[in-house]
């Protein structure tokens, strides 16, 4: 069990660092937010199409009711924005873009707080299949998953988070993965049936926040210029995730 909290922690670590860096030198990298924003709607549809939608759909024999599980995770945050929208928004009266971003953090915490807790079970399935998987297992993870901490820091940033705000949202988030490995060994039998649909209703959350947020959020900054900078960034987060997830299997 110490293996695992061990592996589970390394995949915690290595998967924050790429997002701590890009914290440490965001002065310097202030003027790319826009494209960084644009890298983490690539990296976002990526991690759905490229990695959790596959590996719910392999671990099934009938793919429909994962799909349904993808509509329900996509439709839950579609209320939960809504009732974020109702509530966190100072005047009901003025419609501003402002009040569509503001709800954001909290769906990209909420939705990544989520992707970790998952990951860590997925360490304790393949550790207590074979414990010499444990730990390529969370290598793979973390690697998968750096590109995606990235475009969260990024995220948070452009929202006007502080760094030390950002970093420590995102330790509290990536700690779910060692908490996922603590209850995925305990309650293997639960979750070895349930965690396809649980990736899932993940990836219907991902793409909800992708298509929904991120998008017009890139559509409204860059107006109608910049077409090959946004193109080239949100093609890079798909094929950094499509690289990453191709090695990892």
């Amino acid at each position: 069990m110490s293996n695992l909290l061990i592996y589970s922690l390394i995949a915690s670590v290595v998967s924050l660092c790429g997002g701590i860096i890009f914290v440490y030198y965001s002065k310097r990298l202030s003027h790319l937010l826009t494209y960084m924003v644009t890298f983490g709607a690539g990296t976002f549809l990526g991690v759905t199409f490229l990695d959790l939608l596959p590996e719910a759909v392999e671990a099934v024999e009938e793919p429909h009711p994962i799909f349904i599980a993808a509509l329900i995770g996509f439709c839950l945050f579609f209320a939960l924005e809504r009732i974020l929208m109702r509530y966190l928004t100072h005047d009901h009266d003025t419609k501003a873009h402002d009040d569509h971003t503001e709800s954001l953090p909290i769906l990209v915490i909420i939705g990544d707080s989520l992707h970790n807790f998952l990951d860590g079970i997925v360490i304790a399935l393949a550790f207590i299949a074979n414990p010499l998987l444990g730990l390529p297992t969370a290598l793979a993870i973390a690697a998968h998953e750096i590109p995606q901490e990235i475009a969260d820091f990024a995220i948070l940033l452009d929202q006007g988070w502080s760094k030390w705000k950002v970093i420590l949202v995102n330790v509290a988030s990536s700690i779910l993965t060692v908490i996922g490995a603590f209850v995925g060994y305990y309650a293997v039998g639960f979750f070895e049936g349930s965690l396809p649909y649980l990736l899932a209703g993940t990836a219907g959350i991902f793409l909800y926040i992708a298509a929904s947020d991120l998008i017009p959020e890139i559509h409204h900054r860059a107006g109608h210029t910049q077409l090959y900078s946004i193109l080239f960034f949100f093609l890079l987060g798909l094929v950094s995730i499509g690289y990453l997830v191709s090695l990892a299997h």
